[in-house]
């Protein structure tokens, strides 16, 4: 309505319950998503080029370890050596959500199949979350 504010306010209750609020995560420890190393359903590869956010889909591997990426040929020049993030995620809904997330560098690696040139990461950060298993810290 035209002219009606409504001020909010948390209150002394309010004020008392965050203070007294339970801390939640849906982290996980990498292994508890190891599945989507095989082959994810999705997967993401992000990194800036010329000063512009960039995400390419791609082929994503785990293969001994290393976590590795299929990029299509015409993509691949300017990977090697780039900082970059891999998101591998499956679910479709919210409490089937889960995924992992890869920053590391680029590097090019042995072998190409079906026009893609694989590159593995050498990791800096790994995160893995699941939705499912959300629960108090």
């Amino acid at each position: 309505m035209p002219g009606l504010t409504t001020a909010w306010s948390l209150g002394s209750l309010g004020a008392e319950v965050l203070r007294g609020r339970v801390a939640v995560t849906r982290d996980v420890d990498p292994s508890a998503v190891g599945d989507l190393g095989g082959r994810p359903p999705r997967a993401t590869l992000a990194f800036v080029a010329s000063d512009v956010a960039e995400a390419l889909p791609v082929a994503a591997r785990l293969v001994d370890g290393v976590h590795r990426v299929g990029v299509p040929a015409r993509d691949a020049a300017d990977l090697h050596g780039r900082e970059v993030v891999l998101v591998v995620d499956d679910g479709p809904y919210w409490f089937q959500l889960r995924g992992l997330s890869v920053r590391g560098t680029a590097r090019r690696a042995a072998g190409a199949d079906g026009g893609l040139v694989w590159f593995a990461i050498e990791p800096r950060r790994v995160l893995a979350w699941d939705f499912g298993r959300i629960r108090e810290t």
